[in-house]
């Protein structure tokens, strides 16, 4: 496949993709359809669990009415009298009043079509419309749902009237309410055609079936449902996948609610689905046809076109350009190629040029390097020369000379440390070191003072910038001075989050000539290919100007102001974040 798809021609790769869209759009429309067959089922479900919620509300609520019909009744003055009464002759004057209570029972709900009382014996003791056999019952503690139950019709012997029992044990009532001695049993005989009321139009869908059931599957209370069944097999629906089976145990009786939904009635709708489909397939199909026709006369062929002219590019040479005739993307391919061949002709002086210019940077590298390598000397004798030099003058109580050696061994040390970037509170400390040395030379007659932004200190900046240009202020603008001179240097922040160094002197100043000659040099130093024997005019700012291209490039800038017997100021600006740049030493 990877061949065929890789290796192949164009053609046979756009065949492949187009079987493979058709196998797409096929396991689509298979997801599309399981998925809505899942969907369509759970939103069946759950429209008849929700039925079923409110029938199993129903009838738990006709469950607590009875439970309050009951309670009224047996624990009524008359039926408690009438139980704990020991005199037959009194029950017997009471039995006008216990029908007329019973007949009041039964007016409240239609279908209790019969009440038995049983004494606490098991034995009946009187009783109101259908009346049962009369079997001593066996006294309980609880209330009791029987399942469907069965007599004789007397209308019609051959048919018969379903009916259940609620049986309710009596205690007798004592003053505080609560209920203690048994008495006896009340046997309620409940028709189930309000079973039939409540699961009346409950149905999900029209073939949809709504059972309630027994504990042994007899049927109380049907829809949907032929009525002459008595009794059902369920498993049948469990174990069948066109079914969708749910069921409810009421928890007072133990009967069952059961919803049977035939799983073709929900997926009807489906089938205009399934027509879209394979309408959308058709058209698909046509599409595509379409699609592969004007892929060979309007892509294909301005494609190979375009290959015979990048395979015949090398021998025609690089003034051949592709002819465009299609009038369409291609013909935009072809211009774009076009363009690219002149502007790969462009680069390519370009790169002639920068390999030029790098291979110059590169030979102007190794000689500083030379340059650097032939001034070094070893430091560990002139550290030990200075140190000895420093301990014989304190031997001798000589301190200035002990103090200047130990600030030229300090300005030696900084001058041979391998960083190019130290922080700025270092390079002020070399610069006082180097003030140190000069005032006593001069005998204080040239001061050095410093300004510094404390914020800046701890900022890393290019080694060796503000010693040699005081130096040079020192030597070429002071030295010759006979009035007291000052070099004041001031290190400070700029608006746009520069560092700029400002050193200011008021000596003899630069003539405007030989101002301009520096400033003429200084922008020829731009040319890493310029030597320094080009001039002997301000070696030590050109060399500082250099260094300061070569590690911030166009991100700094240095300026020369002077005017003669007034001073000379140098400003040197570069960002203080070494990152930008990426100069940071690791």
């Amino acid at each position: 496949m990877n061949n065929l798809l890789y290796r192949g021609s164009l053609t046979k790769q756009i065949l492949f993709l187009s079987l493979i869209m058709l196998l797409i759009l096929l396991i689509s429309f298979t997801i599309t359809n399981t998925i809505a067959k899942q969907i369509i089922e759970k939103k069946g479900e759950n429209s008849s669990k929700s039925l079923m919620l409110q029938i199993e509300e129903k009838i738990n609520s006709f469950y607590s009415d009875m439970d309050g019909i009951s309670f009224s009744l047996l624990y009524s003055p008359t039926v408690q009298t009438y139980l704990s009464s020991k005199n037959d002759i009194d029950r017997i004057l009471m039995q006008n009043e216990i029908t007329s209570v019973f007949a009041n029972t039964s007016a409240l709900k239609g279908n209790i079509k019969g009440i038995q009382l049983y004494n606490k014996n098991g034995d009946m003791t009187t009783s109101m419309g259908i009346r049962l056999t009369q079997d001593k019952q066996t006294p309980i503690r609880s209330v009791e749902y029987t399942g469907l139950m069965k007599m004789s019709n007397k209308k019609q012997p051959t048919d018969y009237i379903p009916y259940y029992l609620i049986k309710v044990p009596i205690y007798k009532l004592k003053k505080d309410r609560l209920a203690s001695d048994y008495l006896g049993t009340c046997i309620f005989v409940m028709d189930v055609s309000n079973f039939d009321n409540i699961l009346n139009r409950a149905k999900v869908t029209p073939n949809s079936h709504l059972l309630l059931l027994d504990s042994s599957n007899h049927v109380i209370a049907r829809e949907g449902i032929n009525p002459s069944l008595e009794t059902v097999n369920i498993e049948k629906w469990m174990n069948d996948s066109n079914y969708i089976y749910q069921t409810i145990t009421l928890s007072a009786t133990g009967w069952k609610l059961i919803s049977v939904i035939p799983k073709d009635e929900l997926f009807q709708d489906l089938g205009v689905i399934k027509h879209f489909n394979i309408a959308t397939y058709s058209v698909m199909f046509s599409i595509l046809g379409l699609f592969l026709i004007i892929f060979f006369t309007r892509i294909l062929k301005p494609i190979k076109a375009i290959i015979g002219f990048m395979k015949s590019y090398p021998q025609v040479g690089s003034d051949q350009r592709f002819h465009m005739v299609y009038n369409n993307e291609i013909d935009s391919l072809g211009a774009n190629l076009n363009k690219m061949l002149d502007d790969i002709d462009v680069l390519s002086t370009q790169i002639q040029s920068t390999q030029k210019r790098i291979y110059e940077v590169e030979i102007t590298k190794k000689q500083m390097e030379i340059t650097a390598f032939r001034n070094q000397i070893n430091p560990h004798f002139l550290y030990n020369t200075l140190e000895c030099i420093r301990a014989i003058a304190l031997f001798h109580e000589a301190q200035e000379i002990a103090n200047i050696t130990a600030s030229l061994s300090n300005m030696f040390r900084y001058s041979v440390k391998g960083n190019n970037f130290v922080a700025i509170e270092d390079e002020i400390s070399h610069v006082k070191e180097y003030a140190k040395i000069i005032n006593f030379r001069f005998m204080g007659r040239i001061q050095i003072i410093i300004e510094a932004d404390k914020d800046l200190l701890n900022l890393k900046a290019l080694k060796m910038m503000l010693q040699p240009i005081v130096e040079n202020a020192v030597f070429h603008g002071l030295e010759k001075k006979i009035d007291n001179g000052i070099v004041k240097v001031q290190v400070k922040k700029t608006k746009n989050n520069h560092v700029e160094y400002v050193i200011q002197d008021n000596g003899y100043g630069i003539e405007k000539k030989k101002l301009e000659e520096l400033l003429q040099h200084l922008r020829h130093t731009e040319d890493l290919a310029y030597s320094e024997k080009n001039t002997a005019l301000g070696i030590g700012l050109i060399n500082i100007y250099r260094r300061l291209k070569l590690f911030y490039s166009s991100t700094a800038e240095m300026t020369i102001e002077s005017e003669p017997h007034i001073g000379t100021k140098v400003i040197i600006t570069f960002p203080e974040n070494l990152q930008m740049i990426g100069m940071e030493e690791k």
